[in-house]
């Protein structure tokens, strides 16, 4: 049975993630992160798309994108094939570097953008790939924040413009939003039901 096409919103928000086959690295090096980014960056501009975010892992990666057409299928499937195939020709395999289609959420509301943008910001230190969002360097959040060298993937006024108008009272709002403590608790850590 053929898959059902996405339902694509122009100016709609979407938090996209993609894992690598069986959860298997798909960022083996710097290189390979600079070069996604890099193909990122080309995306961005051929399909009309704004980052407001995004996170490289070493098994996935996470973004925050607004599309002003219906262009999110198909610029993801160039851009996930370029780097696929590139991916293959670096270390000498064949075949399949993501698991099946990405996966793509509609961002309703500010307060899901907000949530949105602290989960894929808060990813790296969730995974305990460094203790603090701005000392993982694979993700936008020092340059928007101001604390490292601006990016040239995300707009620090756009990603911001929902903590003010203001980019030094707007970087500090979003600052204090990222490190309140999240309380989400992961399925599984809890119990749903206590115990009698």
């Amino acid at each position: 049975m053929p898959r059902q096409p996405r339902n694509e919103l122009p100016g709609g928000l979407y938090h996209v993630t993609q894992h690598g086959l069986d959860d298997r690295p798909i960022f083996r090096s710097d290189t390979d992160r600079e070069r996604f980014l890099v193909y990122l960056g080309d995306e961005l501009g051929r399909s009309a798309w704004e980052c407001l975010a995004y996170s490289l892992m070493t098994t996935h990666y996470h973004l925050l994108i607004r599309i002003e057409k219906c262009t999110l299928g198909t610029g993801f499937q160039r851009l996930n094939g370029r780097y696929a195939q590139r991916f293959n020709r670096e270390y000498g395999r064949r075949g399949h570097v993501f698991e099946s289609r990405f996966r793509d959420t509609l961002v309703e509301t500010d307060t899901h953008r907000a949530e949105a943008t602290r989960y894929i910001h808060l990813n790296a230190p969730r995974a305990h790939v460094c203790e603090r969002p701005e000392e993982h360097v694979w993700s936008d959040y020092g340059a928007t924040l101001g604390l490292v060298a601006p990016d040239p993937i995300v707009d620090p006024r756009v990603a911001l413009d929902l903590f003010g108008t203001d980019l030094r009272s707007a970087r500090r709002a979003y600052a204090k939003f990222v490190a309140e403590r999240d309380p989400r608790i992961r399925r599984g850590q809890t119990r749903a039901r206590p115990r009698r």
